[in-house]
């Protein structure tokens, strides 16, 4: 069988004629690398008039969807010549540069087991991303049984921080569980089911232009994910069912989605394609359809004059069927790029007049069900009622007043602490 790592097993050259060629490889624009995988994309967002148009609800242009994607394969490529495949299952690193933020871009994920046995292995999984405009750490631990041959259970937990880009403001921070479920349930089909929690831990609080408290944090919500190979159903061909569904949701924040795909795999490796639809709630629906051609190079091959590029995998009449011990070694799977939950109040006194009263309302945020006294002035102060504030600080009320022009504060006595003054005309009849 021969797979694109094979070549460096026979290749007889020397490390320098190595080096040069990685080098020349690496500075081959982005279509270059897509000899190894060709990808074939249409999306369509419902839209009955153009079933391939973007997203009217997209954020950016189709021209600016994506940052820069060169550094990304020759990363990977440099890495698949260097690691073992072992550690290359481990260790993913994405490395790129986001022209819209003009900064680059690193994302680094490391599955460690600490330790293991035939049956079991406990592991750690940290993470780290840098966008173009949030950076973001993970730290995550857990463990794996086998119950049987052909059934495996999980358990792991995680602690997320992420702020935006280049601030130096407080991390927001997330906890989570997760469990997981894999087996085999005959027939060369395979299944796995996952499902994670998350749960805020802190809360992010600024004061915005000096008159509103604007609050950050986490969103608690849930994923779950299920991925079906089904028995074989057509000769050559493998088909697998992906599911995914989430819904996240906090004071202000309220986010559902799911997305299911189908896809076709020739049992070779060579050609594959999918189908996918998903709806999400701060995108709406949205459809994909792409299929790639994945090339195996022969290094050996080439110097005899002959075809470099095969298949990955000759076809032994049935399918590789996995063990389900293998999924001891498999990183976890769960979302990350979770929404974040902000509500803005107004802490300023602000006011409002009727013909006979005036509307008022503003906030003290460390100053929770606190009584505040309501003071006017036309010369000198005098306190005309009490306010409450809620579990928050907030406050609102209203105020009756004879037609006039007066000046007015709230004030909390026990701290001396005192709105600013706001100047109040009520109309005559």
């Amino acid at each position: 069988m021969k797979h694109s790592s094979s070549f460096l097993e026979k290749c007889t050259v020397t490390p320098i004629v190595l080096a040069l060629f990685l080098g020349w490889y690496a500075s081959l624009p982005a279509q270059a690398f897509q000899l190894q995988s060709l990808d074939f994309h249409l999306e369509n967002t419902g839209d009955p008039d153009d079933i391939f148009r973007y997203s009217p609800h997209a954020r950016r242009p189709p021209a600016q969807k994506s940052p820069e994607t060169v550094i990304d394969p020759t990363v990977k490529y440099g890495m698949g010549l260097i690691l073992p495949q072992a550690v290359q299952k481990a260790v993913s690193l994405d490395a790129g540069y986001d022209r819209f933020a003009g900064l680059p871009t690193l994302t680094g994920d490391l599955f460690l087991p600490v330790k293991a046995w035939s049956d079991r292995a406990v592991f750690v999984n940290p993470h780290m991303s840098l966008t173009g405009t949030t950076e973001s750490f993970s730290v995550g631990a857990g463990f794996r049984h086998l119950l049987t041959s052909e059934t495996m259970v999980g358990f792991h937990a995680f602690e997320d921080w992420a702020r935006p880009r280049g601030s130096r403001d407080r991390f927001l921070k997330q906890a989570g569980v997760g469990l997981e479920f894999s087996a085999l349930p005959g027939k060369f089909s395979d299944v796995t089911f996952s499902v994670n929690a998350y749960l805020p831990v802190n809360e992010r609080r600024r004061i915005q232009a000096g008159e509103t408290l604007v609050k950050e944090a986490a969103t608690a919500g849930l994923d779950a994910r299920l991925s079906l190979l089904l028995p074989p159903l057509i000769d050559a061909l493998d088909l697998r069912v992906d599911a995914k569904v989430h819904s996240f949701r906090g004071k202000k924040t309220d986010v559902h989605g799911y997305q299911a795909g189908l896809t076709v795999t020739s049992r070779d490796g060579m050609f594959y394609g999918t189908v996918e639809r998903g709806n999400d709630g701060r995108l709406g629906d949205n459809y994909r359809v792409w299929a790639g051609i994945t090339l195996a190079f022969d290094w050996t091959a080439l110097t005899r004059a002959e075809m470099p590029f095969s298949a990955p995998y000759t076809v032994s009449g049935t399918r590789y069927q996995r063990k389900v011990r293998d999924s001891l070694y498999e990183k976890t799977a769960r979302k990350r790029d979770l929404p974040t939950d902000r509500s803005e109040r107004r802490i300023a006194l602000g006011t409002r007049a009727y013909d006979d009263s005036v509307v008022f309302s503003g906030g003290f945020p460390e100053t929770p069900n606190a009584a505040l006294s309501v003071q006017v002035s036309q010369s000198p102060w005098r306190e005309c009622m009490e306010v409450v504030t809620d579990s928050e600080g907030f406050y609102s009320g209203r105020l009756p007043l004879a037609p006039g022009t007066y000046r007015l504060r709230l004030v909390h006595k026990p701290t001396g602490r005192a709105s600013q003054v706001t100047t109040v005309v009520i109309p005559g009849q």
